[in-house]
C-alpha cells in the first residue's frame, strides 16, 4: 500500500465526518502522522482543488473537486436512479418531502431528496450524516436488523438526546424498534427537528439485507396521525416495490 495515497484517503475520510474547517494540527493528531508531511499533502490538495484554505480561521475545508467527485458518484449510482421516481411519486401522493438514505455503521447518509409542495426546514441536506437512533430513516433500517446486530452497531454509542422527544437510551431504542416492526414503518415524531414529523421504511436487496430507507417528512401540524397512516400505505408500497427491484422475495418489510 502506498503510504502517501493511503494518507490522502484518510484525510478525505476525515473531512467526510466533520461539518467544519479543520486545522493541520487536528488532521495530524487524528491520523497520528507528522504535522510537516500532513501539511504538504493538504497544500497539494488545495492546489488540486480538493480542499480550500480559509484564511480567516487558518483551517482547511472541502473544495469544489470533492463536490464534483461526489456528484459523479451520485449520478452513477443505480440506487439513486432507481429510487428517484418513487420519491417523486411519494411527493405527488402526499405533498410532503421525501428522502433517501443509506446506512454507514451507526449512522445514515442522506443521498437524495425531493421537495414537497410546502418545503420543510431541515438540517438534513444531501451528504449529511446523522446517528441512526435520531432519525426515522435510521430507525427503519435498525428495525430491519436482528436484535444482535442492533446491539453490536450501538455498542459504543453515547445517546445524546436533542430534545425531550429524542431516544435517550438503548432500552428506549429497542422499545421503539419493536413498535416499528409491529407498525410496519418507523416514526420520527419531533425527535430531532422540533416541528418535523417523519415516517420511514427500509429497502432490501436480494440477500434480504436492508440497503437503504426512504421517508416522507413534513411539519407536524400537517402530518397528523390520520395523514401519517394514509401516507404510510404509499410509503410501504414504494419500499416494497423498490425492494423487489433489488431482488427481495419476502412479502413484507418486517
Amino acid at each position: 500500500m502506498n503510504k502517501t495515497a493511503s494518507r490522502v484517503m484518510d484525510i478525505l475520510s476525515l473531512f467526510a465526518t466533520v461539518n467544519e474547517p479543520i486545522s493541520v494540527s487536528t488532521v495530524s493528531q487524528e491520523l497520528s502522522a507528522p504535522k510537516s508531511s500532513i501539511y504538504e499533502i493538504l497544500e497539494t490538495m488545495v492546489i488540486k482543488g480538493f480542499l480550500e484554505f480559509d484564511e480567516n480561521v487558518k483551517k482547511y475545508k472541502p473544495g469544489i473537486k470533492l463536490f464534483e467527485v461526489g456528484t459523479s458518484y451520485l449520478n452513477n449510482t443505480d440506487l439513486i436512479k432507481d429510487t428517484r421516481p418513487y420519491l417523486e411519486k411519494l411527493v405527488k401522493l402526499t405533498g410532503e418531502t421525501s428522502f433517501l438514505a443509506v446506512p454507514s455503521k451507526e449512522e445514515i447518509i442522506y443521498l437524495d431528496k425531493v421537495e414537497g409542495l410546502s418545503s420543510i426546514r431541515t438540517t438534513a441536506s444531501l451528504g449529511t450524516r446523522l446517528p441512526m437512533y435520531l432519525t426515522g430513516l435510521g430507525k427503519a433500517i435498525l428495525a430491519a436488523y436482528p436484535d444482535e446486530m442492533v446491539t453490536e452497531i450501538t455498542r459504543d454509542i453515547k445517546f445524546k438526546p436533542v430534545n425531550d422527544n429524542s431516544i435517550n437510551s438503548f432500552n428506549s431504542l429497542m422499545e421503539n424498534i419493536s413498535q416499528t416492526r409491529k407498525r410496519g414503518y418507523a416514526v420520527d415524531n419531533r425527535e430531532r427537528e422540533e416541528d418535523v414529523y417523519c415516517i420511514a421504511a427500509p429497502i432490501y436487496d436480494h440477500l434480504n439485507q436492508p440497503i437503504a430507507a426512504i421517508s416522507v417528512a413534513g411539519l407536524v401540524t400537517r402530518m397528523q396521525e390520520e395523514n401519517a397512516k394514509e401516507y404510510s400505505v404509499h410509503l410501504i408500497n414504494a419500499a416494497m416495490e423498490l425492494s423487489r427491484r433489488f431482488g427481495y422475495k419476502v412479502h413484507q418489510l418486517y
